[in-house]
């Protein structure tokens, strides 16, 4: 239910240690001003703010933000790619649970009712509010959100009304995964300001000079947008308001060196964000200046941080929850210790990934457990060090860490990251974690059921029952996502012990759990061999979804020739969304070694969508 929030009822702001209407302090705008600055593709692990001693770009504007204000060692963008991540942001919510998690949209979809972005409940307080000047939302946009959502940076010196309190949105695309595509030849024509063999090269890529140079080269761009800070700083001294004005610097999402933007990894999730707070509040907040914060945030509490530094009531509807305000003290900050993350399709890329963060340990689950995180996808594999690291790991010149990122991921992850932040040792099959992976397990799984995570369902299934309204769709199918989850988790269990509920599954007269139950036979492999009778039965599904999660599931096991049947499932899919998943399937069963071959032409492919040509283009090129 929307919350009722009106002009008269959240018309007040912080004062030291209390709340004062507005029209008690007319004319002293003590409302504080917000600049958001956000780098692309930016994750801490690459400035030298956040690690020291292991080289990183050097940010003196970021570092100046520091020493004036917070430090957040723990911050997420929730999702490790820019429009789910942006979703999230603008909503304040679970992505998931909105329809808006998906890489790039292929349909938009509205609002959940009565949930306006959080830009508009500032605005309905007199705020002036601005974009410079990317939105990339997978969700309608909010007419009331913004004043100017195209402008430029510095927009708010345009406001009508100087008096009026601000907040200002900077997105710099100069870091962005695309300014390092380039070629080889450009470590011999291109040399880089920071010196490729001073870079901290991450213990799961080669150390090669090829890498060497990329990272070198992101960190110059890294450097690139700190000048660009710098410039905002100074038009907010020159404009006289720097002292009334947080400023939030952090990355869009993780990334960008190759197997970190679109993929659940800490590199992936994990931004840098630095809070600039203004002298005229820094008595007013009980965490001090200079602080460096240990608890955990994500980009689900940036806006209700915002709403609640501004005196704004946060709607019920959104899920973050403030981590600034005069009542926050540096303790109740440090107690948080629980943060989410999701990843489901990246451009043509299906995945369907959920990770949880608490104390030191990260827990991923990965319902597709047979993928590795590298299959192919256009955009990711234009990098030149994207394509070495594969050319090195197909000539078996990569050690057991550089090598698990091409090797079939497993149903579950769990890392300690306080001895091992770059998740190369997987503990989940460890008997002495068993009591800790139960555990995430458990709260992980809760928390996608309360959530109503659309990702059990099959993109083209939810686009075509519930486009209208993603939230509701959810919510009416709750018990239907919860049998989901309990089918998906049988790739937990030992085969024998899920045999009977496996069963049951590909005989469904739902055909969501067919599909459920032919991704689960497709991870046990030839241990399904049992249920061969009852896969092969739905080769005739009249869905092809699960037709072609069937053939995945028998092609892996030499049951059937997938070439014929998999164009079949092509020419009888519904919507383009439908295609893209069976050309997710293709791909991988092209990809995995097992010697099969797709010739494809267009017309094999009558429902097209975004990212259709880039899996066809693939295909045809192998």
């Amino acid at each position: 239910m929307k919350t009722n929030i009106t002009l008269k009822s959240i018309a007040f702001l912080y004062t030291a240690g209390s709340l004062m209407p507005l029209s008690a302090q007319e004319g002293q705008q003590e409302r504080p001003n917000f600049v958001w600055f956000m780098t692309e593709d930016v994750s801490k692990h690459y400035l030298s703010l956040y690690n020291e001693g292991k080289c990183g770009a050097v940010t003196p504007n970021v570092e100046r933000l520091a020493d004036e204000g917070i430090v957040f060692n723990n911050a997420y963008s929730n999702a490790p790619v820019s429009s789910a991540a942006r979703s999230t942001l603008i909503t304040g919510c679970y992505a998931p649970r909105l329809g808006v998690s998906f890489h790039r949209k292929l349909e938009q979809v509205p609002m959940p009712e009565g949930l306006n972005m959080f830009p508009s409940y500032l605005r309905k307080v007199g705020y002036h509010t601005s974009n410079a000047a990317k939105t990339d939302y997978n969700c309608f946009m909010d007419k009331t959100a913004w004043d100017v959502v195209n402008g430029k940076m510095g927009e708010w010196r345009n406001r009508p009304d100087k008096s009026k309190p601000f907040f200002h949105v900077r997105t710099n695309a100069v870091t962005h995964e695309g300014k390092l595509q380039f070629k080889k030849t450009a470590l011999r024509e291109t040399p880089t300001v920071n010196s490729p063999s001073d870079v901290f090269v991450h213990p799961y890529h080669p150390d090669t000079e090829l890498f060497r140079y990329t990272y070198a080269t992101f960190y110059d761009r890294i450097q690139d947008s700190d000048k660009e800070l710098g410039e905002l700083i100074s038009m907010l001294e020159t404009d006289g308001e720097l002292d009334n004005t947080f400023i939030f610097y952090f990355g869009d999402n993780g990334g960008s060196l190759p197997g970190t933007k679109g993929y659940t990894t800490e590199t992936g999730l994990q931004v840098p964000l630095v809070v600039y707070v203004p002298k005229k509040w820094r008595d007013k907040l009980p965490v001090k200046v200079g602080t460096r914060a240990d608890g955990f945030v994500s980009f689900m509490d940036l806006g209700p941080t915002l709403l609640h530094l501004a005196g704004i009531q946060v709607p019920e509807q959104m899920d973050g929850t403030p981590f600034l305000g005069t009542d926050i003290s540096l303790k109740k900050l440090n107690a948080r210790d629980e943060v989410y993350g999701y990843g489901d399709r990246f451009d043509e890329l299906y995945a369907f990934n959920r990770t949880l963060r608490k104390g030191n340990f990260k827990y991923s689950r990965n319902f597709q457990p047979y993928h590795s995180k590298s299959l192919y996808a256009f955009y990711r594999y234009k990098q030149a060090a994207f394509r070495e690291w594969l050319s090195l790991y197909e000539s078996g010149k990569l050690n057991a860490a550089q090598s698990r990122f091409f090797e079939p991921q497993g149903a579950e992850e769990l890392y300690d990251l306080s001895v091992d932040p770059y998740e190369t040792r997987n503990l989940a099959g460890d008997p002495a974690y068993s009591s800790k992976l139960k555990e995430l397990r458990g709260i992980l799984k809760t928390t996608m059921i309360k959530e109503c995570d659309l990702g059990f369902f099959p993109e083209c299934v939810w686009l075509e029952k519930g486009r209208q309204n993603p939230t509701a769709f959810g919510l009416a199918n709750a018990s239907s996502i919860r049998r989901y989850s309990d089918i998906a988790d049988l790739e937990m269990s030992s085969f024998k012990q899920g045999e009977a509920a496996l069963r049951k599954a590909l005989k469904s007269s739902d055909p969501v759990e067919r599909y459920w139950g032919a991704t689960v036979c497709a991870s046990f492999g030839e241990k399904a061999a049992s249920l061969y009778p009852e896969l092969k039965s739905l080769l005739k599904d009249s869905h092809s979804y699960v037709k072609s999660r069937t053939v995945v599931a028998l092609a892996k096991v030499k049951q059937v020739e997938p070439v014929a049947l998999m164009k079949e499932a092509l020419l009888a899919a519904k919507t383009g969304a439908e295609s893209l998943l069976i050309l997710n399937d293709v791909t991988y069963l092209q990809d995995t070694g097992l010697g099969y071959h797709f010739t494809l032409e267009p017309a094999d492919v009558p429902q097209k969508c975004s990212g259709v040509d880039w899996r066809l283009k693939y295909l045809k090129s192998k």
